[in-house]
């Protein structure tokens, strides 16, 4: 094996010749000191990552974010959001789960007090009183409210902000506490949280839908619509 490697040399040489080689090596070695020049030159970006997990449906707090340098890539710059807002994200509500060590997306967080003013409310469910869980963000919704004494529709057309990530086992059917975040009035406010309290709670995708021409049914009391029999008695 020794002589073998000791025979390419010779022949290496004598086809190239040491000036040859010298002149590779150099070209070879500028190369590289080009290329780790370059990088050094690159553009970088200070963006926002996550400190640690940030549940989502929760209020980030300073320490939850740490501001990193990346490669300025427009398209990559202008998906997660910049180091100078760090100071605004603070409070703002995490509409999915962040692992540790990511970037946060301008579509992560969420103001807690919307442009039009309503307020961000979360509260459990079962998913499958929420259309199956086949709901997103931005999606509207309606929320009906059915207690003992009537069933009620409380909010109208209200924005999700945030849902869960992903579908946790053992909900279909169960009580199990799915969640959402919706967008709500201090009136809307009051009656969804007297509904999980007292009641149970239906949400319904009401995206591009016409707006709602029935919002209660009393229950326990008497249908303002008579009967088959006694229409055809009172006709008769």
């Amino acid at each position: 094996m020794g002589s073998s490697r000791e025979e390419f040399g010779r022949r290496v040489k004598a086809r190239f010749g040491a000036a040859h080689l010298v002149a590779v090596a150099a070209g070879l070695a500028t190369a590289v000191l080009f290329l780790t020049w370059a990088r050094g030159q690159e553009d970088l970006a200070p963006v926002v990552f996550a400190a640690g997990e940030i549940r989502g449906g929760t209020l980030v707090e300073h320490d939850d974010l740490r501001v990193t340098e990346i490669a300025s890539d427009p398209m990559v710059t202008a998906a997660v959001l910049p180091a100078s807002e760090i100071d605004a994200l603070a409070g703002q509500l995490a509409t999915r789960t962040i692992a540790a060590g990511d970037p946060i997306l301008r579509t992560d967080l969420r103001p807690v007090v919307t442009e039009d003013g309503r307020r961000a409310m979360s509260f459990p469910l079962a998913q499958a009183n929420a259309v199956g869980g086949d709901l997103v963000v931005g999606d509207m919704v309606d929320v009906l409210v059915v207690t003992d004494d009537a069933t009620r529709f409380v909010a109208e057309a209200v924005p999700v902000l945030a849902l869960p990530d992903g579908t946790p086992a053992g909900l279909v059917g169960g009580s199990s506490a799915w969640w959402v975040v919706l967008a709500v009035e201090d009136r809307e406010a009051l009656e969804i949280a007297n509904g999980v309290e007292n009641g149970t709670i239906y949400l319904l995708r009401s995206t591009g839908t016409p707006s709602l021409t029935v919002r209660e049914l009393e229950t326990g009391s008497e249908s303002s619509v008579p009967p088959p029999e006694a229409a055809s008695t009172a006709g008769g």
